[in-house]
C-alpha cells in the first residue's frame, strides 16, 4: 500500500512538471492596424509632439528560458513641404520642415531593457529634416528702373537655392531582452511622433506630417550563450 501512494505521488510530480511546461512559449506576435498623424506647420501657434502611445502587446510565459527577442517592423510615413519668398534687402529666406517616428520596447511596464535602447529613449524608425534656402530679392525690376529697359550699366546679383535633405530609416528592427527570469511577462511597442516647422521671414511657409501604421510584433524565447554579455 506504501509502494502504490508512493508511485501515485510521483505520478502527480511528473504531471504538475508537464502541465507547467505546457504553458510555457516559444514564441508570440501581435499586429497593428491603427493609424497615427501627428502634423504641423509654421502658420500654426503649435507644433506636434505625440506622446508614447501603446502600439502593440503581447505576453509570454517563459520557464527554463530566459532571453527574448523582439522584432518589430512599422509602415511609417513622412511629408514635408517648404516654400521661401523673396524679399527687398537681399537676405537670405530660410524654411525647414521636418518629422519623426521613434519606436521602443517594454517588458512588464519598464523601458530601458531592451538592448540596445538601454535609456528607453527610443530608436528612430523614420526621421527627415528638410531645409530649403534661398535669395531671391526683386533684382531684375530694381535694375530695369535704374538703367532702363536694357538695364545698362546695371550690376545683377545671381540668384541662389540650396535644398537639403537629412533622412534616416529603420522601419524594422530587432531588440534583445536578455535574463527577463522565469515567469509571465508582458511586451509593449510603443511609439511616438513629432514634427518641427520654421520660417525666417513672412511668406514663408513650412508643412511638416509623420505617421505610423500598419505593424507586427514577433517575440521569440531563446537561450543566449553561457555568459553573454553586451
Amino acid at each position: 500500500m506504501k509502494r502504490l501512494v508512493l508511485v501515485l505521488c510521483v505520478l502527480g510530480a511528473v504531471s504538475l512538471a508537464t502541465a507547467a511546461n505546457a504553458d510555457s512559449s516559444k514564441a508570440t506576435a501581435a499586429i497593428n492596424t491603427l493609424t497615427v498623424s501627428c502634423g504641423g506647420s509654421n502658420t500654426e501657434p503649435t507644433t506636434c509632439a505625440n506622446a508614447w502611445a501603446d502600439v502593440m502587446t503581447t505576453t509570454i510565459k517563459t520557464s527554463n528560458v530566459a532571453d527574448l527577442f523582439a522584432n518589430v517592423s512599422l509602415v511609417t510615413g513622412l511629408y514635408t513641404s517648404t516654400n521661401v519668398k523673396g524679399n527687398n534687402s537681399g537676405a537670405t529666406s530660410t524654411s525647414v520642415a521636418q518629422g519623426t517616428v521613434e519606436v521602443r520596447v517594454l517588458i512588464d511596464g519598464n523601458p530601458g531593457q531592451a538592448y540596445p535602447d538601454t535609456t528607453g529613449t527610443g530608436v528612430i524608425f523614420d526621421q527627415r529634416i528638410q531645409t530649403l534656402s534661398a535669395n531671391l530679392g526683386n533684382i531684375f525690376a530694381d535694375c530695369f528702373a535704374n538703367g532702363g529697359s536694357t538695364a545698362t550699366g546695371c550690376t545683377l546679383a545671381p540668384e541662389q537655392i540650396t535644398l537639403v535633405l537629412d533622412t534616416t530609416a529603420a522601419h524594422s528592427f530587432a531588440f534583445i531582452l536578455p535574463n527577463v527570469g522565469v515567469g509571465l511577462h508582458t511586451l509593449t511597442v510603443q511609439a511616438r511622433s513629432s514634427t518641427g516647422t520654421t520660417g525666417t521671414d513672412p511668406g514663408n511657409i513650412s508643412i511638416a506630417n509623420a505617421i505610423y501604421g500598419l505593424g507586427s510584433l514577433t517575440i521569440e524565447a531563446v537561450h543566449l550563450v553561457n555568459s553573454f554579455s553586451f
